[in-house]
């Protein structure tokens, strides 16, 4: 008898990045942001994130505390989160566990990513605020980006 495989994403959350200022520690905010995008990206119960910010220390508790129960990591310097997201798909990627990618941010640092996962065989899907979406990142995707919108939460 065959297995019938469900398709399983994971979702490479640049939570920063999508917001747009890697400051914020209202949880209103964060909450509104994380709403949009499950919504935009169709982040559904069961399924994988896995949500990299800074290591500002106020902002990733607020973080942690509303995109519970996904994985958050966090690393120093200008692009810590980044990097620490980056390697934690090429973990999961090599792993195999999941049938597509998905990610959350627009920063040209994923280009490389995407480039990556689709040589495995991946499909990745880019969601992003358009004003956030580098050239990069938006040719290498193609007409696989979901647009978030702009929120006004100031």
């Amino acid at each position: 008898m065959t297995q019938l495989t469900l398709p399983r994403p994971l979702h490479i959350i640049d939570i920063d990045n999508l917001m747009g200022d890697p400051q914020v520690v209202d949880p209103w905010v964060i909450g509104r942001w994380q709403d949009t995008y499950m919504c935009t990206a169709g982040l559904r119960p069961g399924d994988h994130a896995i949500v990299g910010t800074g290591c500002n220390g106020k902002h990733a508790f607020a973080v942690q505390s509303k995109w519970n129960p996904f994985r958050v990591v966090r690393r120093p310097g200008p692009d810590g989160a980044d990097e620490a997201l980056i390697e934690a798909a090429m973990t999961e990627a090599e792993r195999g566990r999941y049938t597509h990618f998905v990610i959350g941010s627009g920063d040209h640092r994923f280009a490389d990513l995407h480039d990556l996962l689709s040589e495995r065989g991946y499909p990745v899907t880019v969601v992003s605020r358009p004003r956030a979406l580098s050239h990069t990142l938006r040719s290498r995707a193609g007409d696989r980006v979901l647009y978030l919108p702009d929120l006004d939460l100031v």
